[in-house]
Parts: C-alpha cells; structure tokens; sequence
C-alpha cells in the first residue's frame, strides 16, 4: 500500500461497508479527503457500491476471531505505521485498542452515531469506552451530551452533490404547487422510526379532505405490520412504501413536504439530502436534529399526534411557505453540509489531534 510520506496516515476500521449513515460518512471521507491519506478495513465483505475507487485503499482482515484479528491488525499497523486508527464502531474500537500496543498509533473513537442514549448492554459498554478514549468524534453535540461527555470533537455528516437540487427540475423550487401534495420519508421500518404517529395525522388529515400521497423509502421488520395499519386506517391509496431504492434523490426531487419522525438522531442523512433537495422539513425535536435545522424546519414532539398534525397541516396549506423553507434549506447545505464542508472539518481535526 502506497502513501505519500508527507500526509498524515489514518486507517478507517469499520465492522463492515453495508448501507448506513457511519458507512456513507466514512466511504465520502475516503472518496474526497485529499489532504489525509485515508485507507479502510473492514472485518467482513464490503456490501455496498459507497466507494468510488478501492485500489490500494481497503483491506479486508481474513480472521474469523477477535484475538486473530487483533493480531492481523497489530501486523498492518506496524507494517503501514498510520497515525490513527480510526474505529467507526464499539467493536472495531476493542479491536483497535489492543492492537496498538507497542506501536506509536492512536486511536480515534468515532462509535457515537445517535444523538439519544440507549439504555442497553451495548449503550452501557459505549458510554464506558468513550470515557477512557482520548480522542473521540461524534457526529452531533446531542451524541456527546447523551454519553455524559464534555469533551471530543463533532463531524457532521456531509452529502453527495446528486441531491444537490440544481441538477433536478423540483416541484417546490419551481413553484409547481398543486392539489395533490407529495410527503416522502426515508428510513428503515424498524420501531426507532415512529411511523405509526405519522399514520395517524395523515387519517386525520384525510378525514379533513387534504389531497396527498405519501412515499416511504426503507424497508424492514415491521412492513407487514405498517401495511395492516395503513389499510385499517384507510390510507392504503394515500401511502406507497417503495422499499430499498438506488436512487432517492429522484422520489426526493418531486416530493414537496420531508416528514422524519424518529426517537433519536445524532445528524440525519436523510434529513440533510431532503434539505439539500430544497425540502421543508417537519421532524422529530430529538438528538442532534434541531442543530442541523433553522427556519426551514418545523420540530414537534417525539410522538406527540397533535403538534405534528397542526405543523404538517400549515406546511399543507401554505405553498409559500413551504417555497421559503426550501429555499433555507438549500442554503444551509451550501453553506454547513457539502461534501467540501464535511471534508474540510475532517482533515481539520485529524490535524488539530495530532499536535495534541
């Protein structure tokens, strides 16, 4: 593997390269960082087509075990010598722990990736981890607070110039305002995401007369159980669940209105390719959400039927706004959340760590 003497050297260790906020964050970083010469291991097989060239960047450890993999690690890190390990998860971090023993590189805890703590074994055992790391990254300041910390730094997420509105002819841009509203969400079908409160306004909203159609893009356990509830609720015509899409900003670009109800964020890719696409957004007010959000936003209550009802009611109502929203929205992409942004902070703050 090739470096250039002169850069800083980091290797990314994730668990693995599978569809998810960490994984897209980490592939950009690697696709894009110019200044740090980033390279990435991963413990199982790359699942997803996130990396946009992996010659002489990946390496993939062939042990099964964790004793073997510390051990193959410890080999590469004494063979490429990087400055950090950077460990995207609670796993790769133990790994990484132990195989820097007897050699000069560091290790970057970059686990918290959600703006809540989860009182489990495994929120338990990622508090505990980050409080004897010294050095950590989080993707939201929710993340650090959530885990009792006062320290470490904050990389948000950046995104992909294909949400980029300018490259689509959008609705809300162009003023193409119609009866039927187009609402879109994207995330997976698992109980971390409140559908079901969404649901429930849009009966409401229907037994009010309002046109809409509402697109889901994510998949997963409780699909079954989400369709028995929109057919029983009688929005089986109003609510098409698209399943795993390869191309979201298309479905983005004609939507008018970005719902995201979750229990917790740290920083929301999808709520920033919504924004980037020039969407209003009405979410959640949970995690890290209300630090990536300004005007372009309306925050309700995690589960709180009522106030996501009379927000989602006035963006329905009001064409204009939902045109002024967008546009903010835009703005603050350009302005926080590029790709160039992201990348920037990045290399920042691996340079700031290293004269630490």
């Amino acid at each position: 593997m090739d470096y250039f003497i002169d850069m800083h050297k980091v290797i990314h260790f994730v668990s693995s390269l599978k569809q998810g906020g960490a994984e897209r964050q980490v592939a950009t970083i690697i696709n894009y960082s110019k200044g740090i010469n980033n390279n990435l291991c991963t413990i199982h097989e790359l699942e997803s087509n996130y990396l946009v060239d992996t010659n002489n960047k990946v390496i993939k450890l062939k042990s099964k075990y964790n004793l073997a993999r510390i051990i193959e690690l410890h080999k590469i890190i004494k063979s490429e010598k990087p400055n950090f390990i950077y460990a995207w998860g609670v796993l790769p971090f133990i790994i990484s722990s132990f195989s820097i023993i007897g050699t000069s590189t560091k290790v970057i805890n970059g686990s918290i990736r959600h703006g809540i703590f989860k009182k489990t074994f495994s929120g338990y055992l990622r508090m505990s981890l980050l409080h004897i790391s010294k050095y950590i990254i989080a993707n939201s300041y929710a993340g650090l607070k959530a885990n009792r910390l006062h320290r470490g730094y904050v990389l948000y997420n950046g995104i992909d110039p294909k949400f980029d509105r300018s490259r689509w002819k959008n609705r809300n841009q162009a003023n193409n305002f119609t009866a039927e509203i187009i609402l879109i969400s994207i995330a997976n079908l698992v109980p971390y995401k409140d559908y079901l409160t969404v649901f429930k306004v849009l009966k409401l909203l229907k037994e009010e007369g309002y046109k809409f159609k509402y697109q889901i893009i994510g998949d997963g356990p409780l699909r079954s159980e989400f369709d028995l509830a929109v057919n029983n609720m009688g929005l089986k015509e109003n609510i098409e669940f698209l399943g795993k899409v390869d191309n979201p900003e298309k479905y983005l670009s004609q939507a008018d209105i970005f719902i995201h109800s979750s229990k917790g964020e740290g920083c929301s890719n999808a709520i920033l390719e919504a924004m980037y696409m020039g969407l209003p957004i009405i979410a959640s007010n949970t995690g890290g959400t209300s630090e990536i959000v300004k005007n372009n936003a309306i925050l309700f209550e995690y589960k709180d039927i009522n106030s996501l009802y009379c927000g989602l009611k006035k963006l329905i109502q009001n064409p204009e706004l939902r045109f002024l929203m967008g546009n903010q929205s835009y703005n603050i992409i350009q302005q926080r959340f590029t790709t160039e942004v992201m990348v920037a902070n990045y290399e920042n703050i691996i340079r700031n760590i290293v004269i630490k």
